[in-house]
């Protein structure tokens, strides 16, 4: 039978079996909501990311004194390691805390590092302890051949030196070229002095003459005792700080330069220079900081040797 709608002043009024009728499907409508809402809270709990996130922690150990090369190196380095979970701790020391330094390292629980350490037994040691227990090892600056380490990022300082002494060995027909030095990165000069002499060996008849400095402020004393000589036909200021501090000196044709400052383009441009070779900290920082961010992530396991191009000028 269809139900019966009556009219009651205007009212309609539904049978109470229709009521019934309608009421019915509400009652099973909340419990399976409720249901499909818990079930929902509970997807969501266990997909919440841990409240301790995982940390890498990377160790950057460099011997050696604060200076710009140095804070271009651990800017590009920074810049590549920037990102969550990775801790960059950063040790710039001097040879008297060495043994803090070394210990420091090896109690420490990284997921890589990097070192620019003088080339010696101690160091060789520290390199083969990291990596026996697991830890990747990057060397920047100074290479250290006979060791397990996993890469190295820098300057190629012997082909500089090789380049810059076959230029001085066709411009100066006979004479004595003077090679006054002084670099951060441990092993440099001794580098480019072993390509220097083999790239002037193109011409026999032009020597020259190696003068290490461990103060870059004593620059102008020494070449003022030398320009006087007349067999003295060219200079080359090897760093950027003796480069600072000889250029109004070095008043003679056939000057060069190794700098890593961009300024040092103005002295070519302005001819007080004749040539300038000048490397990139920043970049040698950069790929470093790629490297590093690889091993701690397991990636990259092949040894890697990475020169970073310096840019070349000569007239």
């Amino acid at each position: 039978m269809k139900p019966i709608l009556a009219s009651l002043g205007g009212m309609r009024v539904v049978p109470d079996c229709c009521r019934a009728t309608r009421r019915k499907p509400a009652r099973f409508q909340r419990p399976t909501l409720l249901a499909a809402l818990l079930l929902v809270a509970a997807c969501r709990h266990n997909d919440a990311p841990p409240s301790e996130p995982f940390q890498f922690p990377i160790a950057v150990a460099i011997q050696g004194k604060p200076n710009d090369y140095w804070d271009a190196v651990l800017e590009g380095m920074s810049s590549r390691l920037d990102a969550p979970g990775v801790r960059l701790e950063k040790l710039l020391f001097r040879a008297g805390e060495r043994e803090a330094i070394f210990r420091r390292l090896k109690e420490g629980d990284w997921r890589a590092t990097a070192f620019c350490l003088p080339n010696d037994e101690e160091a060789k040691q520290l390199v083969e302890e990291m990596i026996q227990a697991g830890v990747p090892v990057v060397l920047v600056g100074t290479d250290l051949p006979n060791t397990a380490r996993l890469g190295y990022v820098g300057t190629y300082y012997y082909d500089a030196g090789r380049r810059a002494g076959a230029w001085y060995a066709q411009r100066i027909p006979s004479g004595e070229v003077v090679v006054i030095a002084g670099h951060p990165v441990p092993q440099a000069v001794s580098e480019f002095w072993d390509g220097f002499r083999h790239g002037l060996l193109f011409n026999r008849r032009t020597r020259a003459r190696l003068i290490p400095l461990s103060d870059s402020r004593n620059t102008p004393s020494v070449l003022q005792k030398l320009l006087p000589a007349p067999q003295i036909k060219g200079i080359f200021l090897m760093g950027a700080e003796v480069a600072q501090q000889g250029i109004g000196a070095a008043r003679l044709n056939n000057v060069g330069v190794l700098s890593w400052r961009e300024s040092s383009k103005d002295w070519y441009r302005a001819r007080q220079i004749d040539l300038l070779v000048l490397e990139r900290p920043k970049e040698i920082g950069i790929r470093a900081g790629n490297l590093l961010r690889n091993l701690s992530q397991g990636r990259g396991a092949d040894r890697q040797i990475v020169y970073v191009p310096y840019e070349w000028l000569a007239r």
